[in-house]
């Protein structure tokens, strides 16, 4: 998919104008975390005599690499016969590599025409970067200008410090050795159509301890979340009302114990039900 997330210039005036624009670029998330634009610059402190090396090397290459028979041949097999090879359809540099949530703040605030065009071409349906969802609809782009799209409408009705927990198939016994840890799961893919609701699983953010799901837009880490040392019940279920998940939710737990340097075991693992 990173191919799909970067986006490609290959004019140096083009790339000037945006990274001079973007590195001046910030904004905030609705859990308080702020998004610098620079941050996602490949080459925030490019110059136009770098720029023109890499111009010149990437030519020679093309030049030695597919200007022969063999590459132009399968090329007009593939375009057409009007098909002409030119070494500078061959150049670019990355301009950012950007996930979904920068995408939307860009389709609302980006001036650029180019860069617009590349989002259009992103959120236009077909092979996108939505095009692993079940939201990958041709006018995604114009929902999210206008404010009407999924990440904007999305809600995960969390029950907040209101959840109680049911405890499920508690199997081993309780360890609370300070040197086992936790390996959490809310809505694992594979419970999907057997216990859970849910179509699709949250993702988890280590840096504010949430799981946010991919309508809400948000950053994140990992699929899972890992506790280190012990937790009770009573600790569970304060993390369950933190999470602010939703009633029906299902959170599997595995409590795995490191013997001192000779090997992991699972010491015992459950699953709990938000309800």
């Amino acid at each position: 998919m990173a191919g799909i997330d970067k986006t490609y210039i290959s004019d140096w005036n083009v790339f000037d104008k945006v990274r001079n624009w973007a590195i001046k670029q910030q904004f905030t998330l609705k859990n308080g975390q702020v998004i610098k634009l620079i941050d996602y610059l490949y080459y925030p402190n490019l110059t136009k005599e770098e720029w023109d090396e890499m111009h010149d090397e990437s030519i020679k290459y093309a030049e030695e690499h597919y200007n022969t028979p063999e590459h132009i041949a399968s090329c007009k097999e593939l375009y057409g016969d009007d098909w002409e090879f030119n070494a500078e359809n061959y150049f670019d540099v990355v301009l950012w590599n950007t996930p979904t949530y920068l995408d939307i703040w860009l389709i609302r605030n980006c001036p650029f025409e180019e860069i617009q065009d590349r989002l259009k071409e992103q959120y236009g349906g077909g092979w996108s970067k939505t095009a692993f969802t079940d939201h990958n609809e041709d006018n995604l782009y114009e929902q999210i200008k206008n404010g009407t799209s999924v990440y904007d409408t999305f809600q995960r009705n969390g029950l907040g410090k209101k959840a109680k927990v049911k405890f499920h198939n508690i199997i081993g016994s309780w360890c609370r050795d300070k040197d086992c840890w936790w390996w959490i799961e809310v809505n694992p893919y594979w419970l999907n159509n057997k216990r859970t609701q849910f179509e699709s699983s949250p993702w988890y953010n280590e840096d504010d301890d949430m799981w946010y799901w991919t309508q809400e837009a948000m950053p994140w880490t990992s699929s899972s979340c890992t506790k280190d040392g012990c937790l009770t019940k009573k600790n569970i279920v304060n993390l369950i009302k933190k999470w602010n998940l939703p009633k029906g939710s299902i959170v599997t737990f595995e409590n795995i114990m490191d013997f001192k340097g000779k090997g992991r075991c699972i010491m015992h693992s459950f699953f709990v039900e938000v309800k």
